[in-house]
């Protein structure tokens, strides 16, 4: 049978995301349980493979959902307390360390292919920026925001960015996507961190939402792990 799409109003993938999202809120949708394939929904809702895949990628992202590699995919057991987002200011506050961040770049630019499915429009608000703890350079980040948080062209970007997102009323409060490799520093980004070219360092991929399910920012980092005595860098 298919189901009528009711909100004109709203894009296709993400009425199908809600309708998922309230199974799951609902306990229609219990943890273990497995969904219906890509193609069943695509089905059930006469839409593209494409919009059941938007949907059905972002509660992946949001932690509604995990995919098994060639059985499905299944309802994640969801804790009702999601983790706190953690700036690293309030970080390095609880550490006793002082930080301060030298802004390298903000511009409009494409999506990273990392995160692109996430956003509403190809381009977004890309913001790079050395982090610095005891004057010492320990983090590389680009933070990618939506393209409608143009005040962020407006004001200081040194500080830090959560205080500045809740002056507009933006509260950046869980986590989302935590995804971590081990990368080699290129010469380029040795010349940043003024240390030896292949330096390995933590590459971590993550995505920040507010109290709304909304995504409010994906970040893209390169973190020193050399000096454990000079910062203790949390996932």
């Amino acid at each position: 049978m298919v189901q009528e799409i009711v909100d004109k109003n709203k894009p296709l993938y993400l009425q199908i995301k809600e309708a998922i999202l309230q199974q799951i809120k609902q306990e229609e949708l219990k943890a273990g349980d497995k969904l219906l394939s890509e193609a069943q929904f695509q089905r059930s809702f006469n839409v593209s493979r494409i919009t059941v895949r938007k949907a059905i990628d972002e509660l992946v992202e949001e932690g509604y959902l995990f995919r098994l590699q060639g059985k499905g995919t299944f309802v994640k057991k969801h804790s009702k307390t999601q983790q706190r987002s953690l700036s690293l200011t309030q970080v390095c506050q609880d550490q006793g360390k002082k930080l301060t961040s030298e802004v390298r770049s903000i511009q409009e630019l494409p999506a990273p292919i990392d995160f692109d499915r996430l956003f509403s429009s190809d381009n977004v608000i890309t913001v790079e920026r050395i982090r610095k703890i005891d004057g010492v350079p320990i983090m590389l980040e680009k933070n990618y925001f939506p393209l409608e948080y143009t005040f962020l062209f407006e004001n200081d970007l040194s500080g830090s960015l959560y205080q500045l997102l809740d002056t507009f009323n933006i509260d950046p409060k869980y986590k989302g996507m935590n995804q971590v490799s081990i990368n080699q520093l290129t010469d380029q980004q040795s010349k940043l961190f003024n240390v030896q070219s292949g330096l390995s360092v933590i590459h971590h991929l993550g995505t920040v939402y507010n109290s709304k399910n909304q995504l409010v920012l994906a970040s893209e980092e390169l973190v020193r792990v050399d000096l454990p005595d000079l910062f203790k860098y949390y996932l």
